[in-house]
This record gives C-alpha cells, structure tokens and sequence, in this order.
C-alpha cells in the first residue's frame, strides 16, 4: 500500500505537531505518524499510576515559558481548541535549609529586593545581572526564532540594533555566554541562597559546570517578561490543542504508525515505511524524534557513510546526566512547612516551583553522576501541580512533578529496581524537609534515563535529544552539515528538540522546519514546471 503526500511528519509530539499545523494552513498535505496510542511524546501526560488512577501524570515537562514567545499560540488559533495556561507569581522559589527563602518575582525589582533581605549588595548585584540578561535576550531571541544561516529581515534588524545599543557590554556578554552557570553565579553574588536560586535554574539545562552553559540564565529574563506559562489540564492540553488544529486545517494524524524505515533513495528521502506494511511517499520528511534514531532508520546505504558516523557521535547525556523524572501523588495537599510562615510578605510560594539544594549540593549531584553514584542528596525542583491546577488530581488530594536534573544515566551497578527505590526514597526524604504531604504518598511513576529512552525512544534519555553547548547551536545542531539552510539528505528535515534552537517546549524547532519544508517544495515545484 502507498499513500502519496506533500510532507510526512515523524513524531506527533508539540514541534512535530507545530510544523503539521503552519504547513496544512499553507495548503499542503500533511501526515503525521505517532509511533505511541497518543499524541504529545514528551509533552503528554496520562493516568498512569495504577494506585492512583486519577492523578494525572506529566512525565516530562510542565511548563510553556517559550512557547510563548514563539507566536505558535497565537499562530495556530490554539485557544480556538481549549488551550489555556495561567501564570503564578512568583514563579520560582529557592528553598534554603534554614527556613529562608528568594522568590523569582515577575518583577525583577522585586525579586532583587527579596535577595536584599539576605544580603543587600546581592540585591543590587540581580539588577545589574538582568540587565545584562535583558541584553543578552535582545541579542539572543531574534537568532533563537530565526532559521541558521537565513535570519528574516525583521529578526536580523532586532539583533542588529540590540548589538549597536549593548556595545558597551560586549566584554560582559561574551564573559557570560562562555562561562559555566557555577561560575558566573560566584562571580555576581555572595550568599548561598542566591547563588543556589541561579545554580538551581541552570541544572535543568544541564551541568552547570560546562563550558557555555551560563546562557541558560535567559530564564530569567523570559521569566520576568512572559511569565512561566503553567497549562490548565497538564500539558496534555498542549498536545491535544496542537493535534486538533491541525487536523482542522487538513493535516492527518496517524497514532499507533511506527516507522520502521525512513524511504532513501538516489541520495534523497522519498517517504516512510510503517510496521505494518503501509508505504508514504512525500516529497519531504520531517523527523521530530531524536535526530540519532532518525538516522538510524533511513534505508542502509542510503546515507553517506561520513554523516551517518557524525551524527553517531552527536552528543546526547555524554556526561552521564541525565534527569531523573517522578509524579508523586498524594491523598492530601501539598504545602511548605517552615518558608511559608518565614517570609515577610504575601507571596504564595506554595504554588510556585520550589527548587531544593544548596550549591554543593548541586555540584556534588553532577559530581556523582558522572561517576555512575548516587549522591545522598540531590538538587530537586517539585513543581505542585495542584497547587495551581487542582483538576489534576481528586478533590483534596494533590500530585507533585519532581525533576531531579542530575542523575546517572547508566549507574555504577546498574539500575536495578532496588536501587530505583532507594533513589526516590533519598529524594522524597529531602524534600520532605520542606514539604507537608509526601508522606500520604498513595503511589508514584518513576523514570530513570534509560526507561526513557525506552519508552520514547531518546539516545541515553536525553531530554534536548541532543547535549545544549555553545558548538550545538545554529547551524551545528543536531551535527556540523545538518543544521544550516540547505539539508544534509535532500528531503530529509529535522524539526524537534535536536534540531536549533534546542530544547524547551517552544514549538520554534517546528515553526522553522515548516518554512524549510515550505522552501524546498517550492523550489521542487519551479523544477518541475521547467
């Protein structure tokens, strides 16, 4: 059997869903193909907790922060189709063992007054920071939204302009954009618990001691402008949004349709070969999945031997690290202990993402997974899902999203399900430090790196796909050759979290994919009428 379309999208998760969006609105036929029962991938969320069958579980991300900044909400009518999201204020906390706490306020000025109370100079300190943050988000957002090697005019005009007014930073800027998120935070300030609310925001972009990786301070700054975007109903509603727009607009959105071939041949992708036998041929492929499965299911031998070994080598959690993911759900609420009733103003820091460990203790948490250990403990972040959305559990009862950023992929005895209760009860036992509520735990789900690759097929249980880092950007990412303007395999685009500009529910790496596709069917079309 062969279907015959324009684009054939691989993965029906936000980007691949994005990218079928904006190509079905511009008139072209369009095919999803979802190797799982459902839509999302890593922005699903489900009921699968068998103890607790209606605590709803988001197994990967919670938040929306770029993606509202991408116009993809706006774009593609996603209110029209029940998506809406809401903003807690603060929206991050940092916990400290004695009962103290830092707010990350929308307003900056205020948040530098919160650091203030604990050391006046680090108050004036977050100021200057943000705005070299503040410059570093004009440089930097035109070139995030913008396709490698072919910035639209309006977007290259804005970086242009943000350059010329920030020059007197240029020394600062390329300071930050080249130092380790560790480094850059000792450097600005001086109490732990404000070097620990930066540090504890940076781990989820991965080790803070890595070269470059200072750059994922930019959440401050979209913390600040946009706000945190929490989804009302999980981010499943994201997914669904996204699935039923494009469905509206024309595109078709196969589930349970694993591709087990990527079609290759003449040196140019043709279509995708299902599990059962189904042929789609198109005149372009898109792989939303990690870019390192992808290219392992085009025909053999159909690639050139040199890419297909440079993007084997593309890093995904080469360190080591990777996150550890957990929902816990509970049969009460969920509420700090101690920092609630410490603070000195009427923030309620109750639904905002706490973030737990001090700065060695996130240092030591990377320290020890490289090595395969398991620290006693760990830098945690506890989203209260409930707090802010309390449909996502019955009535008086409450589910927690904990993200532990640093955790060996591949521990040194390997991860048996002994040492993964062993973990989760080293986790819970701390957070339990700050929080009322885990101990009416009436089940959990878990996942280690490697049970994520299983499920959603991620070298390594690599959440951005590919490793974040200053020479995986642009037009290096996934790989040098696959991310510029003109594709490595004709017909062969990447659109997910591998590709530029990286990981982060955005829908950006969509957006972008969609005009290339866009272009290069376009100029097929020219080719042919000659």
């Amino acid at each position: 059997m062969s279907e015959d379309v324009d684009v054939v999208i691989i993965g029906a998760g936000h980007n691949g869903l994005t990218a079928a969006g904006y190509l079905s609105r511009a008139g072209r036929r369009v095919t999803v193909v979802e190797r799982l029962d459902k839509v999302g991938g890593m922005t699903s969320a489900g009921y699968m907790i068998p103890e607790a069958p209606r605590h709803l579980v988001t197994p990967c991300a919670v938040e929306v922060i770029f993606l509202k900044r991408s116009r993809v909400i706006e774009d593609l009518e996603l209110a029209n189709h029940g998506f809406r999201t809401l903003d807690t204020d603060p929206s991050y906390v940092y916990l400290h063992p004695d009962g103290t706490s830092i707010a990350l306020f929308r307003d900056p000025k205020r948040t530098a007054e919160d650091m203030a109370r604990l050391n006046r100079d680090d108050g004036k300190a977050y100021l200057e920071f943000m705005k070299l943050i503040d410059a570093l988000m004009d440089i930097g957002l035109p070139i995030m939204m913008s396709e490698p090697g072919r910035p639209e005019g309006g977007d290259l005009a804005k970086m242009i302009t943000a350059l010329v007014r920030n020059a007197r930073l240029k020394n600062e800027l390329v300071g930050l954009t080249n130092g380790t998120a560790d480094q850059i935070a000792c450097e600005r300030f001086q109490h732990p618990a404000a070097i620990a609310l930066l540090t504890g925001i940076a781990a989820g972009a991965g080790p803070i001691d890595d070269d470059g990786n200072a750059a994922a301070y930019m959440l401050f700054g979209l913390l600040h402008r946009l706000g945190v975007g929490k989804p009302i109903g999980s981010l499943q509603s994201l997914s669904n949004a996204l699935c039923a727009s494009a469905e509206a607009s024309g595109a078709t959105v196969l589930k349970n349709a694993e591709v087990t071939e990527i079609l290759v041949s003449d040196g140019h992708a043709r279509g995708v070969r299902l599990q059962d036998g189904r042929v789609i041929r198109a005149g372009a492929v898109v792989a939303t999945c990690d870019p390192r499965t992808a290219m392992k299911l085009t025909t053999p031998g159909g690639v050139e031997r040199r890419l297909m070994v440079r993007m084997e080598h593309a890093p995904a959690s080469r360190a080591n690290v990777a996150p550890l993911l957990a929902n816990i759900a509970m049969s009460k609420p969920l509420r700090l202990k101690r920092h609630r009733d410490l603070r000195h103003d009427d923030a309620d820091i109750d639904r905002a993402v706490g973030l737990i460990g001090t700065p060695e203790e996130v240092r030591m948490s990377f320290a020890a997974a490289r090595r395969g250990d398991i620290p006693k403990r760990h830098a945690v972040s506890v989203s209260p899902l409930t707090n802010w959305d309390p449909s996502q559990a019955p009535e008086g009862q409450s589910v927690a999203y904990v993200y532990v950023p640093a955790i060996a992929v591949d521990a040194r005895e390997g991860w048996s399900p002994e040492l993964k209760d062993t973990t989760m009860r080293s986790v819970l036992s701390q957070v339990s430090e700050f929080y009322e509520g885990f101990d009416d735990e009436v089940g959990r789900f878990v996942e280690t790196p490697r049970e994520r690759e299983v499920r959603l097929h991620v070298v390594n249980g690599c959440v951005t796909h590919i490793d974040f880092a200053a020479m995986r950007t642009g037009a290096n990412r996934p790989a040098t050759g696959f991310g510029g303007s003109k594709e490595a395999v004709p017909g062969l685009f990447f659109g997910g979290a591998g590709a530029h500009p990286g990981g982060g529910v955005s829908g950006i790496p969509g957006q972008i994919a969609a005009k290339r596709v866009a272009r290069a069917l376009k100029r097929g079309s020219r080719r042919k009428r000659r």
